[in-house]
């Protein structure tokens, strides 16, 4: 199935890459970082390789139109723009206060990214690139047909959080350290809330980058402990619950 060479293709050209920093324990931050860090970007290509590759091989030069014609697909409400941006920031702001309140302790709601807002924003650019044409405008899509909208954001929840997982190996990636399972209940719950983006966009992909973006940058700039971990995911409720209602079973 063209689906599952998707993700072969995908999972091999990120895992080789990403891997090559695990096995040599390259720096990941710091000094002698530059080589990780360009196996990293070019390791987060996969899923837009493999989408590409997938999509000429299956259907020609109509296949690559049809997989960019999701990323230009830019006029929908504007209600659709603010649910892509705030609810993550929303659960984010709201797990670092009622940690603060649980804990009473003093510490800054916010905090500066080590390179400046701008380079982050910028940085996310390729990020939702590199991963978004893969993952919503080519697996999808493909994934739908199978499984049905419900299905097809679970399969590529936990798809997507395992195409990860060379990343927690890496000591001063954002993953290392982390738990592995609420990882995977995160990006499962972001998957099936871009599910339902795409669903009632009529097949934005943009308003799913820009989901994955903005809920990127609230990660680097909202001061949440690693411990404060629970109340997030019980925060994560309500957005699970709207993707639940808003996507066709």
């Amino acid at each position: 199935m063209v689906i599952i060479a998707f993700f072969l293709v995908a999972y091999i050209i990120t895992w080789i890459l990403h891997g090559l920093i695990v096995f040599f324990r390259i720096p990941f931050k710091g000094a002698g970082s530059s080589r990780a860090q360009i196996l990293y970007m070019f390791g987060l290509a996969g899923p837009l390789v493999a989408s590409f590759l997938l999509a000429y091989a299956s259907y020609g030069h109509v296949g690559v139109s049809n997989l960019l014609s999701g990323v230009l697909k830019w006029n929908v409400g504007l209600i659709w723009y603010f649910l892509a941006i705030a609810p993550v920031g929303i659960i984010y702001f709201l797990s670092a206060v009622a940690y603060r309140l649980w804990k009473k302790e003093q510490f800054p709601l916010f905090k500066r990214p080590e390179r400046g807002l701008f380079l982050l924003i910028f940085g996310q650019v390729w990020v939702v690139i590199a991963e978004e044409i893969g993952w919503r405008g080519f697996a999808l899509p493909h994934l739908e047909v199978v499984f049905g909208w419900l299905g097809a954001g679970l399969v590529l929840g936990i798809l997507w959080a395992s195409w990860h997982l060379p990343m927690f190996f890496v000591s001063g990636s954002n993953q290392y350290g982390s738990s592995f399972f609420k990882y995977m209940c995160v990006l499962t719950i972001w998957s099936l809330f871009m599910a339902m983006l795409y669903y009632q966009t009529n097949g934005s992909v943009l308003l799913c980058m820009i989901f994955h973006a903005a809920a990127n940058v609230w990660a680097f700039i909202t001061n949440v402990p690693k411990s404060a971990e629970r109340f997030e995911l019980l925060l994560y409720m309500p957005i699970l619950t709207v993707a639940l209602t808003m996507l066709p079973l």
